[in-house]
């Protein structure tokens, strides 16, 4: 099959893949959209390169169900990110991502992908193609289920630091649920995609003399109601724990190596600091009822590009050009 294989150093070329080949209680899927996730940007940059590549967010259609009968071939399907055993506490909880035999998708930049039969969203006919695939993955699945988890409300304040694609998505799923949202980052293209998304105030931190002092100020002196860290870097997650109103929230998504003083949660701030993950299975209806209540999710995305040019889109990804980026079949 056709897929994007990782060079190494930014390089990457759309060449012949090993067809994958579906085992017991798994299904092959023909690709549909594939998007492009930040967290594949390390592997994207590093010098080693791979036998393919560590896409993960996919949609598409049965193209062969190996027997199984919770799919019948031609149904349109969104793949799970993680995919567990299906037996376990977890897994029945549809909380696969917890699972001790949790593994994550790979090489979705390609013709065919396998997927376990139990972990397909059955995308229905309201739900179009490029939303189905932000509704199965990382895209929306990370801002909803953190904002869910923090307790989002109508008329809170809350900072995200970090604006690349699930940042975005974060400033779309919280101003749908009534937050103002403070969006901070030093890249003035996706501040302005922010904006665009409806972010109350955008800020680049080296426009301005002070942060700290700025944020306070947007919040009365009080500090915002919650700060989701998008970044995983060490001073944009010293200034959510400095910076988050007390009793407030720090909610980390982000991943890069961070340390963090736990007295600083306690003297005068009684903080609270969770940590999020990819995404549940079980999500997926909430999500969809967003959708269905107005959530344009699609407005995230800023570009799409059909596979054999997969060298362009992750070159303007990487730069920090786009928002959400689609490959398309």
């Amino acid at each position: 099959m056709r897929g994007v294989k990782f060079l190494g150093n930014s390089r990457i070329e759309v060449t012949e893949l090993d067809d994958p080949e579906p085992g017991d209680g798994e299904v092959l899927v023909k690709v549909g959209i594939s998007a492009i996730c930040g967290s594949e940007m390390g592997r994207y940059r590093s010098p080693e390169p791979m036998d393919g590549n560590p896409g993960h967010e996919v949609m598409g259609i049965v193209y062969d169900t190996n027997g199984s009968r919770k799919v019948k071939e031609g149904d349109r399907v969104g793949v799970s990110t993680i995919q567990g055993c299906g037996n376990c506490f977890w897994c029945l909880q549809g909380k696969p991502d917890f699972c001790k035999e949790a593994q994550g998708l790979n090489n979705t930049h390609s013709e065919y992908v396998v997927s376990k039969d139990i972990w397909l969203h059955h995308l229905a006919d309201d739900i179009d193609d490029a939303t189905g695939v932000l509704l199965s993955g990382d895209g929306l699945g990370v801002p909803y289920g953190a904002s869910m988890r923090s307790g989002t409300k109508a008329g809170d304040v809350n900072c995200v630091f970090g604006v690349g694609p699930v940042g975005l998505g974060f400033v779309l799923v919280q101003t749908f649920l009534g937050a103002q949202i403070i969006a901070v980052d030093m890249n003035t293209h996706r501040l302005e995609l922010a904006k665009g998304l409806g972010a109350w105030k955008v800020i680049n931190p080296n426009e301005v003399d002070n942060l700290r002092d700025v944020l306070l100020d947007l919040t009365g002196g009080l500090g915002p109601d919650r700060c989701f860290e998008c970044c995983g870097q060490q001073e944009t997650l010293d200034m959510a724990l400095d910076i988050t109103k007390p009793e407030g929230i720090v909610m980390i998504i982000g991943s890069g190596k961070q340390t963090m003083d736990p007295q600083r949660l306690i003297y005068r701030k009684n903080l609270r600091v969770m940590g999020n993950w990819v995404c549940h299975f079980s999500d997926y209806v909430g999500m969809l009822n967003m959708v269905r209540n107005g959530l344009q999710v699609t407005r995230i995305i800023t570009n799409q590009f059909p596979l054999k040019e997969a060298n362009e889109a992750y070159r303007r990804f990487s730069s920090g050009l786009e928002g959400k980026v689609l490959l398309i079949q």
